[in-house]
């Protein structure tokens, strides 16, 4: 009987496997190229890491930089670096979260359905050509869960500090691991130690570079982000609203059915007596994720959604019957062939290349940093509203996220449509005046 168990269930994970090598063969044939500040300063963090210089910024993400040199001994690029630390840690997360899966409801069945459905996320693709790191981040995180529940004590104590490594903005999601991990009696040592160690050695890298200034930073870094230029809800309770657009973006209108199913969760398990039931703390886990993102997270970069929604599949996985495993299978496959696209740049680097032909100046609130370093033009930060008007008076460009009104602008424009590669990045909009408004 285990052999005619054994034999398709390793068949599948041949062909999931396969799968996977050709969904990152896909990506790589994606141009390396920058499309945010943010992967600029990762870029600039290669070459010299300091956070007062903002190569990155706050809190400096080492791990994800130690990474990026590292392949970049290689490559000898650092957008390209940094571009691959993205997608070699993004490529992990259709695997790790279908092995949880598996693991906490002890179902073999749950691998196919769960890898696919994670990749076919637009989440998946976007992380992975980012290059930032998040997707390193997301898979130390399942990782660590992973490791705690086949009793990896070790183990999970060095991916959680890999995990605050790579993205120390993520303390949220150590959460459960950290209690998970120190409920573990006897071995408490063996889970803290590498913690610590990765810990110090991390802050040993920032200290040689910036010393006490870089708490300084911290502190001017953290209050912007909750009450300037940070968009969340904690300082604009507007950016709700946002967030239900993005909600309805990137999982479709019904993504409420899927919050309600989740926060009943627990009582379906004892309604059931669930062979795997998993204590009510998962639930609470995922509820502080998702006020975290909700209220300390930018709704205009659907990124931010990556960590509740894949803990999210992961969970209601285990509503799905055996019936349906198949079927949700055949959709994961559907849907990841809707994500498929033909590689190209990003839209910031088209609508770059065109300004550069059509426009005497820009202005723009997006990748300032970024067009400035990389395009001939004079490039005005959108943020600072005097400055912007001068400049669009004088005939410069507009680029938005957000369509343009003829408002915005002191002449009429020509709008050029810049598409997204996938649903999860944004597009973009270029406006140029009228060449007679220019010559005027």
């Amino acid at each position: 009987m285990a052999r005619r168990w054994a034999s398709p269930c390793s068949t599948i994970l041949w062909l999931l496997i396969l799968l996977q090598l050709a969904w990152l063969g896909w990506l790589l044939a994606f141009p390396a190229a920058l499309d945010s500040d943010d992967a600029l300063n990762f870029a600039h963090g290669v070459t010299r890491f300091s956070v007062l210089e903002f190569s990155p910024h706050f809190p400096g993400y080492p791990a994800f930089i130690w990474l990026a040199r590292l392949i970049n001994l290689a490559v000898d690029d650092p957008a390209r670096a940094v571009q691959w630390a993205s997608l070699l840690g993004s490529s992990l997360l259709a695997p790790l979260a279908a092995l949880l899966a598996v693991k906490l409801w002890q179902r073999p069945s749950l691998l196919a359905p769960v890898w696919l459905l994670v990749l076919a996320l637009p989440l998946t693709p976007t992380l992975a050509l980012s290059g930032l790191s998040d997707g390193p981040a997301l898979a130390a995180w399942l990782g660590t869960l992973l490791a705690l529940q086949q009793r990896r004590i070790t183990l999970a104590g060095l991916l959680l500090g890999l995990l605050l490594a790579l993205r120390p903005s993520y303390f949220v999601l150590a959460l459960l691991p950290l209690w998970l991990g120190m409920a573990q009696k006897g071995t408490r040592v063996r889970f803290v130690f590498p913690i610590a160690l990765v810990g110090l050695i991390s802050l040993l890298f920032v200290w040689q570079a910036d010393g006490w200034a870089y708490f300084s930073e911290g502190r001017r870094f953290t209050d912007g982000h909750f009450t300037l230029w940070g968009n969340t809800a904690a300082a604009h309770g507007d950016r709700l609203l946002s967030w239900a657009r993005t909600f309805n973006d990137q999982l479709t209108p019904l993504w409420p059915l899927a919050v309600g199913a989740l926060l009943v969760l627990p009582l379906w398990q004892r309604s059931k007596n669930h062979p795997a039931a998993l204590p009510p703390l998962w639930t609470l886990y995922w509820l502080a994720l998702l006020l975290w993102t909700l209220f300390g997270q930018n709704p205009d970069n659907p990124r931010h959604l990556a960590p509740i929604t894949l803990l999210g599949i992961v969970l209601l996985a285990g509503w799905l019957p055996r019936c349906g495993e198949k079927l949700a299978t055949v959709t994961g496959l559907l849907l990841l062939g809707a994500t498929f696209t033909l590689p190209r740049p990003p839209a910031m680097m088209q609508a770059a290349k065109l300004a550069e032909k059509a426009c005497p100046a820009l202005v723009t609130q997006w990748g300032v940093r970024l067009l400035r370093e990389t395009t001939t033009l004079p490039v005005t930060d959108g943020w600072y509203q005097g400055d912007a008007a001068l400049a669009l008076s004088q005939g410069a460009c507009r680029l938005s996220r957000r369509p343009i009104t003829a408002s915005e602008m002191p002449t009429a424009v020509d709008q050029h449509w810049f598409a997204p590669r996938f649903a999860a990045e944004p597009g973009l909009w270029l406006a140029i005046p009228d060449p007679p408004a220019r010559q005027n």
